[in-house]
C-alpha cells in the first residue's frame, strides 16, 4: 500500500526548476506511515493435559478438549479470548488459555472446573521458559528407591506445571535425588519458607536450585536422617 504525498502548490510565476519560499525542502516533507497496535493477551494460564486422565477420557482429542475449554471459559470468564491452544508434547504438553486481564487469569488458576475435574491451571509466562532454569527449579533429596519418577511428578505437579524432572543417585547411595524444573518461578516461591514435604509417607527435603552454597548448607545444618 502506498501513501499519497501532497506538497504545497508552487507560485504560478515560478520556474519549474527554481525553489520558492512556499516549497519546503524535499527532505523535510513528512511521509505518513501506518500505525499498528497489537493485542498481546499477555495473561495466560496453562494446564498439563496429559496429567488429567479423567478429562482426556471425556475429550480424547486436542480439538475436542480445546473446543470444550473455549466454550466453558467464555461463559465463566468475561475476558477469556476463546483462543486456547495446545503446545509441546509428552510431559511438556500444555493447554494454554489467554486472558485480557490479570484478574480473570488469577481466578482461573487453581479453580475447580466441574467439566474438567483433574485439569489444574497454573499461571503461565512463556518468557520465563527462556530464562535461567535454576530460578524455577528445586532439588529434592532423601528420595527412597521405592519411589520412581512418576511418583515424584504426581506429587510435585500440584505446585505448578513441570517442564522436566530428572531422578539420579550417587554410587552406593541409599537414597535418590531429583531436579524438578517448573515453567514458572512462582511455582517454587513457597520453598523459600518450606524446607520439606511429606510425600508417600516419606519426608523429602526441598531446596531451590538458585540458592548459594551457604544457603544450601544452612538447610542441612540441623537435619538428622533416621535409617
Amino acid at each position: 500500500m502506498h501513501a499519497r504525498i501532497t506538497t504545497p502548490a508552487s507560485s504560478p510565476n515560478a520556474s519549474p526548476n527554481e525553489a520558492t519560499v512556499e516549497d519546503p525542502p524535499v527532505d523535510l516533507i513528512p511521509i505518513p506511515s501506518s500505525t499498528f497496535s497489537f493485542d498481546r493477551n499477555n495473561y495466560q494460564a496453562a494446564a498439563a493435559s496429559n496429567s488429567a486422565p479423567k478429562t482426556l477420557k471425556k475429550f480424547p482429542t486436542n480439538k475436542a478438549l480445546i473446543d470444550a475449554v473455549n466454550n466453558t471459559f467464555l461463559e465463566m470468564y468475561e475476558s477469556c479470548t476463546g483462543k486456547a491452544r495446545m503446545t509441546g508434547s509428552n510431559d511438556s504438553k500444555r493447554l494454554v488459555i489467554y486472558f485480557q486481564i490479570a484478574a480473570a487469569r488469577d481466578a482461573c488458576v487453581g479453580a475447580a472446573h466441574q467439566q474438567f475435574p483433574d485439569l489444574v491451571f497454573h499461571a503461565h509466562d512463556p518468557r520465563q521458559l527462556w530464562s535461567n532454569k535454576d530460578l524455577r527449579a528445586i532439588q529434592v533429596t532423601d528420595i527412597p528407591f521405592f519411589l520412581n519418577r512418576d511418583n515424584v511428578i504426581s506429587y510435585f505437579k500440584k505446585f505448578g506445571n513441570i517442564a522436566s524432572c530428572r531422578i539420579y543417585f550417587r554410587k552406593n547411595a541409599k537414597v535418590q535425588q531429583a531436579q524438578i524444573v517448573y515453567n514458572s518461578a512462582q511455582s517454587i516461591a513457597q520453598f523459600d519458607f518450606q524446607w520439606a514435604v511429606y510425600c508417600f509417607s516419606t519426608c523429602l527435603r526441598v531446596t531451590p536450585c538458585h540458592y548459594t552454597v551457604d544457603q544450601k548448607s544452612s538447610r542441612h545444618a540441623f537435619v538428622a536422617t533416621l535409617t
